[in-house]
């Protein structure tokens, strides 16, 4: 009998012990602080937006352009800081519910110790999933990956501790609170009735006052203890001792925001640009901060109150610049009265034949010119060259690693024939950020550091951007927009847009920091190749032509084909919409930027119509541009008929277009998402088809022959290159070798062929 009550005995202890207690009861009660969680182990266990790259963020964190020692400890003082909100917020949820916690010595600091095992367990699969990544990504050595970690280990304990230095001296407990001991109590409370007693324990049980049973708890990490019975605890006591500790927390909680929004304010100062992860683990800190401060002054009516806050704001936003600020295009003037956004200005700018034709007389003059100097560069009158197009993808950082590579081998393979007889340049997102570094650097080739092909400009190119753009949405972006800065004249808020702008000038010494028109002249002399960038308007899916040039040519529809045919306009030329706001000054960078934005991660820009426009990614309607390049040829089909022995397209592409069918069968899960999720996943695959259409009929109607010469960033079976403005050392070494790849070494052996004089 004994040793049966002895096992009953070891049970409930086992089952009624403090941390598995608090583990079911995040597991019941606790969906907003699990979710959280969730998020992290998605993120550290690669099995949470992979594809975008954020879990190298967390595994292989970035500061100062090295991931290494400083990285890994402000990374691991973050997540300090996520775990003690985390702490916090339990404590001021289910702290009244362990009665037994007022009668201990440092209440907050026993329960943090017997909350931990959610956070111990995030820690050890954090250590083991980045020491692998490390390993096989980063290229780091065990040496290395020992001491990064520890970097991490040091920092993690190091807010921890500065916290309980904070909470040590400031909780009590009840003893503290009455000012008598606990013999001195158990007298007062043996004095009592019966009934008096009764009646305490039931106030005790009151509503919103559930008890939980515990028997035994940590009293720090390696001691076990037996829980002091409570019920013979005056409960308005107890009380007063959960209050006073949440005041602390309270105060705590507001300081930790405070110095948050403090280093935000410092972020062009690169030593506060914290790493991208450090700046998520940020965000869901000071989120959990802000709701349990909330939360122990509202307490029952908490997500009440936030859900009508949150509608209260949603609904004044549409009212209130301030609650809902829009991002611009830096360089225009927002201050004059905003273009009439609707069919029949798009369709006046779009219908005027006299500009059409004073466009293509003017790039005629420029591929006359062009004409001219390959002629006597060979000697030969009657020499017809090769005209060349870059249609480069979009992809993030890949693309605009891999675009400024390709280029660099397709120029010097031909001893500069490629990019001298480059005509035009068309794509989206970071292909085109690639592409436009590249013809800079062109431009200024003569007066280079390094050579216009050295490795150099691919370490720059490379170069992440992702980290000053999280840090920006977590110190600055999340909260009420108040800072403003000055750009080319204008004052603007800032935002993440802007930094991404900013980040991406210090990353390239600022070569690309000029405006569009200013390469009005070098285009125009043959210096250059024009650029037309397109990014796509979000209100109605046309899209907005942006370059030095005119093109007026590129957005026209003749009368009685768009009545024959009912046609309706797609393309706006930016610059003669925006002609009284300056379009002119529009930097390149936001150019490029308006090109490349990715939902989330960048805002979309704002232009000054009404009702007001956004535009985002050019990839969303034309990954490579070739919508752009077939307008072109059949614009100038009969000039390049007569002076030209054919067209020579340079398709970049950051994934492979040849590619075998996936198979297998489907579970009955497979079978309600595959009609949807096929279609956004085959999304690029059906541009690859419309596209080889558009080419394939642009190529029937001319009379010299179109040449499309592909290079494919190369990977191996299963491998992902993350969509991001971040690259792992492993990633950047894969873009780089997808030049050694026998498809790619037979397009540009095709290349050098195809423009051999």
């Amino acid at each position: 009998m004994t040793a049966e009550i002895s096992r009953k005995q070891r049970f409930a202890r086992f089952f009624y012990f403090f941390p598995l207690q608090l583990l079911m009861l995040h597991i019941r009660r606790s969906p907003f602080l699990l979710l959280f969680w969730l998020i992290l182990f998605g993120f550290v266990t690669q099995s949470f937006a992979t594809k975008f790259g954020i879990p190298y963020l967390f595994l292989a964190p970035e500061y100062l352009g090295e991931v290494g020692l400083w990285s890994f400890a402000i990374l691991g003082f973050a997540l300090g800081g996520f775990i003690m909100a985390f702490n916090i917020y339990s404590y001021i949820s289910h702290g009244h519910r362990f009665a037994f916690l007022g009668t201990l010595a440092r209440p907050f600091f026993k329960f943090c110790v017997n909350n931990s095992l959610i956070p111990l367990i995030f820690v050890a699969v954090y250590l083991y999933h980045s020491a692998v990544f490390l390993h096989t990504a980063e290229l780091k050595t065990p040496g290395e990956i020992a001491l990064d970690l520890g970097a991490f280990l040091v920092g993690n304990v190091l807010f921890i501790v500065i916290a309980f230095l904070y909470f040590f001296p400031t909780n009590k407990n009840i003893f503290k609170i009455t000012g008598q001991t606990e013999s001195e109590i158990d007298q007062v409370i043996r004095k009592r009735a019966s009934a008096f007693r009764k009646k305490q324990s039931i106030r005790l049980r009151g509503p919103g006052q559930e008890k939980l049973r515990t028997d035994t708890y940590l009293v720090h990490p390696f001691k076990l203890a037996l829980a002091r019975n409570a019920d013979h605890y005056d409960h308005a006591t107890l009380q007063k001792v959960f209050y006073q500790n949440h005041v602390n927390a309270s105060f705590f909680e507001l300081i930790i925001i405070s110095a948050f929004v403090v280093v935000g304010a410092f972020q062009f100062n690169a030593a506060f640009v914290i790493p991208a992860a450090a700046s998520a683990c940020l965000v869901l800190t000071a989120v959990i901060m802000l709701v349990s401060i909330v939360m122990s002054w509202l307490k029952g009516w908490t997500w009440p109150a936030l859900i009508v806050l949150f509608a209260v704001v949603n609904a004044l936003s549409g009212k209130y610049d301030v609650l809902n600020m829009t991002n611009p295009a830096y360089g225009l003037d927002y201050s004059e009265p905003p273009v009439a956004y609707t069919v029949n200005t798009i369709d006046s700018l779009s219908s005027d034949l006299m500009k059409v034709r004073q466009d293509v007389a003017y790039h005629e003059n420029i591929l006359n010119r062009w004409l001219d100097r390959e002629r006597k560069r060979t000697g030969n009158p009657n020499f017809k060259p090769k005209m060349v197009f870059v249609n480069t993808s979009g992809g993030g950082q890949r693309s605009t690693l891999f675009t400024v590579q390709c280029l660099q081998y397709a120029d010097s393979i031909t001893e500069g024939a490629f990019f001298r007889n480059t005509r035009l340049i068309s794509g989206s997102s970071g292909g085109t950020v690639g592409a436009a570094y590249f013809r800079e650097l062109y431009l200024r080739r003569d007066s280079l550091e390094h050579s216009l092909y050295s490795p150099h400009y691919l370490d720059k190119a490379a170069k992440d951007i992702l980290n000053r753009i999280l840090y920006t949405l977590a110190t600055n972006d999340i909260f009420i927009r108040f800072r403003h800065r000055e750009v080319a004249g204008h004052r603007y808020i800032l935002d993440r847009a802007m930094t991404f702008e900013e980040q991406f000038n210090q990353n390239t010494d600022f070569v690309l920091d000029k405006t569009v028109a200013a390469y009005e002249k070098d285009v125009y002399r043959g210096a250059v190749p024009m650029m037309v960038l397109t990014p796509s308007i979000v209100n109605d899916g046309r899209r907005l032509l942006i370059s030095s040039q005119p093109i007026s040519f590129l957005t026209y529809e003749y009368p009685d084909i768009r009545e024959q045919l009912n046609l309706a306009t797609e393309n706006i030329e930016f610059n003669r919409m925006f002609v009284r706001h300056g379009a002119d000054d529009l930097l390149m960078t936001s150019a490029l930027r308006m090109s490349s934005t990715f939902p989330y991660i960048l805002p979309n820009a704002t232009l000054p119509t009404d009702p007001p426009i956004e535009v985002m990614d050019a990839g969303l309607r034309d990954n490579f541009g070739t919508k752009i390049t077939a307008q072109y040829l059949i614009a100038f089909k009969s000039w390049i008929e007569k002076n030209t022995s054919g067209i020579v397209v340079l398709q970049i592409r950051d994934v492979e277009k040849h590619f075998e069918p996936k198979g297998g069968r489907s579970t009955l899960l497979d079978k309600v998402t595959d009609p949807i999720g096929s279609f956004y996943g085959n999304y690029f695959n059906d541009q690859d088809y419309n596209m080889d259409q558009l080419m394939r009929m642009t190529s029937n109607s001319l009379k010299v022959p179109i040449h499309q010469v592909p290079l494919e960033i190369m990977r191996y079976p299963d491998e992902n290159i993350a969509l991001s403005w971040h690259l792992t050392a492993l990633e950047k070494q894969r873009v780089i070798q997808s030049m050694d790849f026998d498809n790619n070494k037979r397009s540009l052996e095709r290349i050098r062929e195809l423009l051999r004089d």
